[in-house]
């Protein structure tokens, strides 16, 4: 994944290569070993109905995305 923009007070927690991609009834849950070696669930969840082919395509497309955490400020050691 390509390098963040910096200086915007977020720090980097986790790059994701997205391995999994299940639908859900509300949305779908990817999940990925980061660069951390830890292993990733993100859930994503759509407040309307999504059709079974629009469902079909964007499953495809995260399958094929890498996911990117960052969260303002200081990362402590060890969580």
């Amino acid at each position: 994944m390509s390098q963040g923009r910096t200086g915007e007070g977020f720090t980097l927690v986790a790059d994701i290569p997205i391995d999994a991609v299940r639908a859900t009834t509300a949305g779908f849950e990817l999940e990925g070993r980061g660069s951390d070696q830890g292993e990733y669930r993100l859930e994503l969840h759509f407040d309307f109905t999504v059709d079974a082919k629009t469902r079909k395509v964007l499953g495809e497309l995260m399958s094929q995305a890498e996911v990117r955490v960052s969260r303002r400020g200081a990362v402590r050691a060890g969580g």
